[in-house]
C-alpha cells in the first residue's frame, strides 16, 4: 500500500474493543506483508488431534478475545508497537483433508513470510504445526534453540501408519537436525504417556526435561527462568506454547488437558526472560473453543501472544536506532543477524571443495590461491554479507556461519600439534580457506606452533592455563595477539566436533555493545595512552616473563572515541595507576554485562573481529576416547591494516607493540 493508504491500528480511543472486524489487539490486517518485525498469522488446523477436536477454531477465537489487550502494560515501558512493526497477516489455507500437504503448505508459507519479515508469531491450530513453524525458521537461522512449554514431551513415534500427529513434531525436529538437542528445554510436562520411558528420547538427544512438579513455587519459576536462558544461550531460539502447559483451571480449552499443570501467573514469569536472549519465531497452539468456558483459554492464549511480542521488542530493542521516534517512521537500524545459513549451499559449497588440492599442506601456496579462487564462486548474497563485515564490522563483532557440510567420517580427534603433512583435507578446513582468502590473508605466526596456519585445537592434558588446549578450567577473554604488530583482524573457529556434553561455549564481547556501559572518564583514560601487557607463553621466550616484567604495550580503546577498536586481555593487561585499573574494571564490567555465548557444533564456522572484541572459552570435560571436541583454527590479517605486503600462507615474526 502507499503511504496515504497505510493501514493503522484500531485504538480503544476511537472504538470500541468490541467494534470492528477482529485481528489481533486490533492490528492491521495485511495480506502479504514485508519488512515486518514481526508478522501474527493463524494456522487453522487439527488434523494431527488425538483426543479433542476443534483447535481449527482457535485462531478467530484467540483474536476476537485480544481485543481486549493493548500495546502497553504496567511497568512495561512504550507501546510495543511504536518499538516494533507487527501486522495480522490473516490465516494460512490449510487442507483439511490431507495431512502431508498441509504440512507442506504450512512450511511454504512460512518460509515465504521470514524472507520479507523477520519473525512471526503464529497461532494454532493443533501441534503438529510446530514443525512447518521449525522448519521455516532454521531455512532462514540454522540449528534452533527452542523452548517448548507444554504438558507433553511431543516427541512420539509416528502411529497408526502416519508420519505426522501432534504428538511429533519435536522429534522430527531433532531428527531433521532442526534442532539444537542441547539448546532445547521442555517444561511443565507431566501427566500420563504411552510408554513409561517416553522421555528417554529428548533426554538422550541432550535435551533439557523440567516436569510441572519441578515448577512448583515463586523460587522454582526464578531458578527455572535461568536455566532456559543457560539451555537457549544465543542461539536463535524458536519458542512453542501449548496451552495445555497451564493447568485445566486457568485453560480448560483445550484437546488434551492434564490436571497438574501451571498457573497462568507461573506461564507468563516463564516467559519473561525471553528478552534476554535471540528469539526469531513463536507459536502458540492446541487452544480447542468448543471446550473453553467464557473464553478464558483463547484470552490467556492471547496475552501469552501479547507477551511474546513484547519480549520479542526487549530481545531486539537494542539493535535499533536510539530515537524518540516512533518504529514505523522509517527510522534506520544497523543491526542485522549475525548468522549466515548456508543450507541451502550444500551441492556448491560440495564443489567447491573439490576444486582444492586434497593434501593442502604439502603445498600451501597453491592450496590457497585455488581456496581464492573458490571464494569468487560463493553466492553473491553471501558474498556481499561477508565483505561488508569485513569492511565495516557488525554489531555483534562476529559472524556465526551455520549449516556447512561435515565430513562422513572424522578421523580421531587429534592428541599433538602440528598436523601430519600428509592429512588430507577436512571440510572444516575447506571452509575456512574459502572463507578467509576472501576477508583477506591466512597467517601463521613462527613463535606461535611453529608458523603453522592451521592449528587443531583440541584439550590436552597438560596444557598451560592460558592455552588453548585447556579443557577443565576457563580461558579466560582476550584479544588475540593484542601485544604483537601483526594482530590479526580475526581468529576464525571450524568446529568438527562439538564436547560429548555441549557445554564448552565460545564467548564474544564486542566494544561497539559495551561502549555505552563504559563512563565518560574511564573511556578518556583507555584512550589516552597504551597500557603495559604480559605476553602469551609462546612468545615469551626462555626468559621467565615474571623476572622482566611487561614486554608490549596495548592500547584498550583506540581510533576514534566514537567508534574505537578494542585491545584487550583479562590475564595480561598490567595497568600502571590506580586511574588505569579503575577505567580497566569499568571496561570488564561493561564487557561481561554484553557477552554473548555460542555454542559450536559440527558445520558451524564463527569469524571474531579480532580488532572490536574479546572472546573466552567455558570449561569442558574431554572423555580421552577420540571423540573430543575438535576445532580448526585460522588467523586473518587484512591487507589495509598492514604495514607492507604479504601472500596467503605467509608465516610473521613476533614484534611487540
Amino acid at each position: 500500500m502507499n503511504g496515504s493508504m497505510e493501514p493503522q491500528r484500531v485504538l480503544a480511543t476511537s472504538s470500541p474493543r468490541y467494534a470492528q472486524v477482529a485481528t489481533f489487539m486490533r492490528l492491521p490486517l495485511v495480506a502479504n506483508p514485508t519488512g515486518q518485525d514481526v508478522v501474527v498469522l493463524g494456522a487453522p488446523y487439527d488434523g494431527g488431534a488425538s483426543y479433542r477436536p476443534g483447535a481449527r477454531l482457535a485462531p478467530r477465537a484467540i483474536r476476537h478475545e485480544s481485543c481486549l489487550i493493548h500495546g502497553t502494560g504496567i511497568d512495561r515501558g512504550p507501546n510495543v508497537f511504536d518499538v516494533i512493526d507487527v501486522v495480522d497477516a490473516g490465516d494460512i489455507d490449510l487442507s483439511p483433508f490431507d495431512m502431508e500437504l498441509a504440512i507442506e503448505t504450512a512450511t511454504a508459507a512460512l518460509t515465504e513470510l521470514l524472507r520479507a519479515n523477520d519473525a512471526f508469531l503464529m497461532f494454532g491450530g493443533d501441534h503438529s504445526l510446530s514443525l512447518p513453524g521449525m522448519r521455516a525458521a532454521h531455512a532462514k537461522h540454522g540449528p534452533l534453540a527452542v523452548l517448548h512449554l507444554d504438558a507433553h514431551s511431543d516427541t512420539f513415534p509416528p502411529v497408526y501408519g502416519g508420519l505426522h500427529h501432534h504428538g511429533t513434531p519435536f522429534r522430527w525436529g531433532l531428527e531433521d537436525g532442526l534442532i539444537h538437542g542441547p539448546s532445547m528445554i521442555q517444561v511443565g510436562i507431566r501427566g500420563h504417556n504411552p510408554s513409561p520411558d517416553s522421555l528417554e528420547y529428548p533426554r538422550g538427544r541432550g535435551v533439557t526435561v523440567v516436569t510441572a512438579w519441578q515448577c512448583a513455587g515463586e523460587s522454582a519459576v526464578r531458578r527455572i527462568a535461568q536455566q532456559i536462558r543457560e539451555v537457549v544461550g544465543n542461539r536463535p531460539l524458536y519458542v512453542s506454547v501449548d496451552i495445555d502447559v497451564a493447568d485445566p483451571a486457568f485453560a480448560p480449552g483445550t484437546g488434551t488437558p492434564a490436571p497438574g499443570g501451571l498457573a497462568s501467573r507461573e506461564v507468563l514469569a516463564l516467559l519473561d526472560g525471553i528478552g534476554e536472549l535471540n528469539p526469531v519465531a513463536f507459536d502458540v497452539v492446541e487452544v480447542c473453543p468448543p471446550f473453553d468456558s467464557g473464553g478464558i483459554t483463547a484470552l490467556l492464549a492471547a496475552e501469552i501472544g501479547a507477551e511474546l511480542l513484547y519480549q520479542y521488542s526487549r530481545a531486539h530493542r537494542r539493535d535499533l536506532a536510539d530515537t524518540a521516534e516512533p518504529k514505523g517512521k522509517a527510522v534506520t537500524t544497523t543491526f542485522e543477524s549475525p548468522v549466515i545459513d548456508f543450507t541451502p549451499h550444500h551441492r556448491l559449497l560440495d564443489e567447491l571443495r573439490a576444486t582444492l588440492p586434497q593434501v593442502p599442506r604439502q603445498d600451501l601456496p597453491a592450496y590457497f590461491a585455488s581456496a581464492k579462487t573458490a571464494a569468487e564462486r560463493l553466492p553473491a548474497d553471501i558474498r556481499e554479507r561477508l565483505l561488508s563485515f569485513r569492511d565495516n564490522g557488525n554489531v555483534a563483532g562476529y559472524l556465526l556461519l551455520r549449516g556447512l557440510p561435515v565430513e562422513v567420517e572424522l578421523p580421531p580427534t587429534p592428541t599433538s600439534t602440528p598436523a601430519p603433512e600428509d592429512r588430507p583435507l577436512i571440510a572444516a578446513e575447506a571452509w575456512l580457506a574459502i572463507v578467509g582468502c576472501l576477508l583477506g590473508l591466512p597467517t601463521g605466526y613462527r613463535e606461535l606452533r611453529v608458523g603453522t596456519v592451521y592449528h587443531d585445537v583440541y584439550p590436552s592434558p597438560n596444557a598451560h592455563y592460558l592455552s588453548s588446549e585447556t579443557s577443565e578450567t576457563l580461558l579466560e577473554f582476550h584479544t588475540e595477539m593484542a601485544y604483537h604488530q601483526h594482530q590479526p583482524q580475526y581468529v576464525m573457529l571450524a568446529c568438527s566436533r562439538a564436547d560429548h556434553e555441549h557445554k564448552a561455549a565460545t564467548l564474544v564481547a564486542s566494544v561497539r555493545r559495551a561502549l555505552p556501559l563504559v563512563d565518560a572518564t574511564s573511556r578518556a583514560s583507555l584512550l589516552a595512552k597504551p597500557m603495559p601487557c604480559f605476553l602469551d607463553v609462546a612468545f615469551r621466550g626462555d626468559d621467565p616473563e615474571e623476572k622482566r616484567g611487561p614486554a608490549a604495550n596495548v592500547q584498550v580503546f583506540d581510533g576514534d572515541p566514537g567508534d574505537p577498536t578494542l585491545g584487550y586481555d583479562r590475564e595480561l593487561l598490567s595497568p600502571d595507576s590506580a586511574e588505569a585499573r579503575t577505567a580497566l574494571d569499568a571496561l570488564t564490567k561493561a564487557l561481561d554485562d554484553v557477552t554473548e555465548s555460542i555454542k559450536l557444533i559440527p558445520g558451524d564456522l564463527v569469524i571474531i573481529d579480532n580488532y572490536r572484541t574479546t572472546h573466552a572459552r567455558t570449561p569442558f570435560t574431554p572423555r580421552w576416547d577420540g571423540k573430543d571436541r575438535w576445532l580448526h583454527r585460522m588467523y586473518i590479517r587484512v591487507p589495509a591494516r598492514m604495514q607492507g605486503t604479504g601472500e596467503p600462507g605467509d608465516v610473521v615474526s613476533f614484534i611487540p607493540r
